[in-house]
């Protein structure tokens, strides 16, 4: 797969800038490539900012097959939930709301 050839050569996943990282991690979730769930998750564990987490919870639960980045969502928001400032956690329901 051409995303993780990227990676590999790029580390784009493990970069310390955010905007870099969570545009990679889009792009993965929307072309289905789980390899990287467990990147997905540490990042929007250690990060609050509704700018990065909106467009990660968004490719999580977008899309009508797929229904393990639902429960992948779900899961990580009922733990990470409380680390996210409550403004945060109201965008977050309102993406599952709109989407789930």
């Amino acid at each position: 797969m051409q995303l993780v050839d990227l990676d590999s050569r790029y580390k784009l996943s493990e970069s310390k800038d955010y905007e870099v990282k969570v545009a990679f991690l889009r792009r993965a979730i929307s072309c289905g490539c789980k390899t990287y769930y467990s990147e997905v998750e540490k990042t929007l564990k250690e990060v609050g900012r509704i700018k990065y987490l909106r467009p990660l919870y968004a490719a999580l639960v977008k899309g009508s097959g797929n229904e393990d980045g639902k429960v992948f969502a779900k899961t990580l928001f009922s733990e990470a939930r409380e680390c996210y400032h409550p403004i945060a956690q109201g965008v977050v329901e309102a993406i599952f709301s709109k989407h789930l």
